[in-house]
């Protein structure tokens, strides 16, 4: 069976890609800039404390990729098994131009960056087929009107990085079914297999991405030569060598160095009580933070589009590699969301990589065949299409300035509240930068030694009536810390033991945290 591709032009810069970068730009820096500097908060901002700490051990300890290390000082040396830690590093290496103290700023920086050249992309791969200019907006004001997404889009969490990766991915993918070109296939594979790295969730994509390659050069044997085919192999094993040999040495450290800071197992939904939960939690908690109710009429219209434009689907000339890689994607989403689906409960942020990408495609899809509407309906899905971009930037604005918010119900009081401006405490204070703290009831591994910008350990106990200085005492030198860390309201609940504290401590901060040096550092343990 034989197909034909119609070629596409090659790309030349045109004042339409760079009015659709420098909208991007300005949409970017009307969301993220307020916040650009800002230490990790809010929803989850354990896991953005973790990422952050993995950037700043990376600059306080010699740049060792392979060992990377959080703050958090309960694996040996705080070394640590985590997914290919390419954004952490790129921070820290921009902390040696713009010192230590911008590697946060970086990271965001960073995120955000990848985001809008994931919009850029998302733009070229509907308007070079269209030709109309807000059609190819549309993907990233969805992207952004998606609490989630615009939320970890401006943090240090690597899945919308990794996810906008993969949409520069699909581009250049799609360009070589239109072109032929055979170095798009490779920058395609390339670019993927780094996201993949970056968030193992993509390693799906990329898989999905491989086989329909492989399908098409079945079906249609003149689309790779006998050396591209054996090239396209080799680099597909490449990849994915690298990526399993990745694997294994996260498994390596986080055996060698006792640390299961981050997630590497399978968290399947494995019983009846635990699906209840998990779907009680999506329905009511994270629905509407996955997307607003108007994405979801969105998201229903463009499934009912699949079917009304089925032939310009299937043509070979046309959609019909972005729908097999739709299909394949979604196939290897409900994949991901099974071996993974525990985490659904407790993670909003799981849902990025693993559904949005289906999602997106399927938007990229209907903009395509709306797209080739001319005359009156032409001007008309225009016009719908720009109200849609407008409302959902400035819902999208609205949505996330309420998330990154003190008070944003039921989500918040937020429990890292108090930490802020421990840093600038400590250094009040005469606290070394190098002086290891003990952190007293906080759950999240390095939230706290973010804020306060130090490595230590972190000790909680849920019932702090039980706890007594000499608990405290015997920890610290167990670990061999120096100073004692707590939110004043706890240290209160911890009155009975005051007088303990006074004899064996020194009070040298007060606001915002209570801070007490060890004195007796002999103390047998």
């Amino acid at each position: 069976m034989a197909f034909s591709i119609s070629a596409v032009k090659p790309f030349r810069p045109r004042i339409s890609h760079v009015a659709a970068a420098l909208f991007l730009l300005a949409v970017g820096g009307t969301f993220y800039l307020p916040y650009i500097s800002e230490l990790p908060s809010g929803i989850h901002a354990w896991a953005q404390a973790d990422r952050l700490a993995l950037a700043t051990n990376f600059y306080d300890f010699g740049f060792d990729f392979f060992k990377p290390r959080t703050s958090n000082l309960s694996s040996i040396g705080g070394v640590t098994g985590v997914e290919f830690p390419l954004q952490a590093y790129l921070a820290a290496l921009g902390g040696l131009l713009f010192g230590r103290a911008s590697i946060g700023t970086l990271f965001r920086l960073l995120d955000v960056s990848m985001t809008l050249l994931g919009f850029y992309y998302l733009f070229r791969l509907v308007y070079e087929r269209t030709g109309n200019f807000v059609a190819g907006l549309v993907p990233g004001a969805f992207l952004l009107a998606s609490p989630v997404f615009a939320f970890y889009a401006g943090s240090t969490l690597p899945d919308p990085f990794s996810l906008s990766l993969s949409f520069v991915a699909y581009y250049y993918w799609l360009r070589f079914f239109d072109q032929r070109r055979f170095s798009d296939l490779l920058v395609a594979c390339a670019l993927l297999g780094v996201a993949a790295l970056i968030k193992t969730t993509t390693l799906m994509h990329l898989g999905a991405m491989a086989g329909v390659t492989l399908l098409w050069a079945l079906l249609q044997p003149q689309l790779l030569t006998l050396r591209q085919r054996l090239s396209f192999l080799g680099l597909m094993a490449v990849i994915f060598g690298v990526i399993v040999a990745y694997f294994l040495r996260t498994q390596y450290l986080n055996a060698t160095y006792q640390s299961g800071m981050f997630l590497a197992t399978v968290r399947p939904i494995d019983d009846p009580q635990t699906r209840h939960h998990v779907l009680k939690a999506v329905y009511y908690m994270w629905r509407y933070e996955y997307a607003v109710s108007l994405q979801y009429k969105i998201i229903i219209l463009c499934l009912c589009l699949l079917p009304l434009y089925w032939r310009r689907n299937l043509k070979p000339d046309f959609n019909l590699p972005l729908t097999l890689l739709l299909l394949a994607v979604t196939g290897m989403g409900c994949l991901f969301v099974y071996l993974m689906g525990a985490q659904f409960r407790d993670h909003d942020y799981y849902i990025i990589c693993p559904v949005f990408a289906p999602v997106i495609l399927l938007f990229v899809l209907a903009l395509r065949n709306l797209g080739q509407h001319t005359g009156l309906l032409g001007y008309g899905i225009r016009l719908g299409l720009a109200v849609l971009v407008c409302v959902s930037l400035v819902n999208g604005h609205q949505r996330l300035k309420r998330r990154m918010s003190d008070d944003y119900p039921p989500f918040s009081p937020y429990s890292h509240l108090w930490m802020r401006g421990g840093a600038a405490e400590l250094a009040q204070a005469k606290v070394p930068a190098t002086a290891k703290i003990l952190v007293f009831n906080e759950p999240a591994p390095n939230i706290a030694l973010v804020y306060f910008d130090r490595r230590g350990i972190i000790w909680h106990s849920p019932d702090v009536a039980t706890v007594t200085a000499e608990n405290v005492l015997d920890r610290m030198a167990a670990d061999n810390l120096d100073y004692f860390v707590v939110a004043p309201q706890v240290y209160a609940q911890l009155a009975p033991q005051h007088a303990v504290f006074e004899a064996e401590f020194e009070l040298v901060g007060r606001h915002p945290a209570i801070v007490l040096h060890r004195l007796n550092r002999s103390r047998p343990w």
